[in-house]
C-alpha cells in the first residue's frame, strides 16, 4: 500500500486543487479545534468549538494540487461557562446571527523539518478575510491495527497544529472596560485524524467507525450500545 512521504503529505494539505485528487475523511471522533485567550494575566480562558467539518482533497502524486477547507459552526463555541459563551456568540465577538460560520482555506506551505512545517491560509470570520499561519506536525501515517473491531485496518494520518491570531484583524476589537481587557491574541490548538475511506470497498465503509461516526444519523460508535 502506498503511503505518503512526510514532505508529500504536508504539501498535500496546503495547496489549491487543480487536478485529480482523492477526498480523505475527517474522523469526527478524533478531531479538536481549541483556543485560549488571556484574562487579565490570571488563569487563561480556554475553550473549543464543538461542531465543524472539513473537506480534505489530496493528490498524492502531485501534492501541489491538494486543498483543505474547514468550516466551523460559530455557535458551537464552548468554554464551559454558559454566560460567557452567550456573550462570545453575541455582536461583541463572533456575532453568530450575522456570521454563523468561521472558514479556513489552505494556502502556501514551508517546511522546517521532514515532519514539521508552516501552513499559510485565509481565515474568514465576521465577513473579513485575513491571513493566518499554522505550525503543524505530521504525527503518524499508518493503518489501524487489525484487532480493533470495525476499524478494518484502514489508513489514517494524524496531525497537530498551533497558531496565534490577533482578533482585531477581523474587527473583533471589543474590550469590556479599560484596564480589564479580554486578550486580543488567541492561541489555537488543533488535533485531527484523516481517514482514507475512499480506498476500501463500500461494504467495509458502511460499518467502519471513523468513516461514519458523526456523519451517519443513528450510527453508533464504540461503547454506545
Amino acid at each position: 500500500m502506498k503511503h505518503f512521504t512526510t514532505t508529500a503529505v504536508l504539501f498535500a494539505l496546503a495547496n489549491p486543487a487543480f487536478a485529480e485528487t482523492r477526498e480523505w475523511t475527517l474522523d469526527q471522533g478524533h478531531a479538536h479545534i481549541g483556543w485560549e485567550v488571556d484574562h487579565m494575566d490570571l488563569a487563561r480562558t480556554a475553550g473549543r468549538f464543538d461542531a465543524f467539518e472539513g473537506t480534505f482533497l489530496i493528490d498524492e502524486d502531485d501534492p501541489a494540487n491538494s486543498e483543505i477547507t474547514v468550516v466551523v459552526d460559530a455557535a458551537s463555541v464552548n468554554s464551559n461557562h454558559i454566560g460567557r459563551d452567550n456573550h462570545v456568540r453575541a455582536a461583541d465577538y463572533l456575532n453568530v446571527p450575522a456570521f454563523p460560520t468561521v472558514v479556513f482555506t489552505s494556502g502556501a506551505i514551508t517546511m522546517a523539518t521532514e515532519t514539521k512545517g508552516q501552513m499559510a491560509g485565509t481565515l474568514t470570520m465576521l465577513g473579513v478575510d485575513a491571513p493566518i499561519t499554522l505550525d503543524f506536525t505530521l504525527k503518524s501515517d499508518r493503518n489501524y491495527p487489525d484487532f480493533i473491531p470495525n476499524y478494518d485496518e484502514i489508513r489514517v494520518a494524524s496531525f497537530e497544529a498551533t497558531g496565534t491570531i490577533d482578533r482585531t484583524a477581523w474587527g473583533m476589537d471589543f474590550i469590556a472596560f479599560p484596564g480589564s481587557p479580554t486578550g486580543t491574541a488567541i492561541d489555537l490548538d488543533i488535533h485531527i485524524d484523516l481517514v482514507d475511506c475512499g480506498s476500501v470497498p463500500s461494504e467495509v465503509v458502511a460499518t467502519n467507525v471513523p468513516c461514519n461516526w458523526g456523519y451517519t444519523d443513528g450510527f453508533k460508535g464504540p461503547n454506545e450500545g
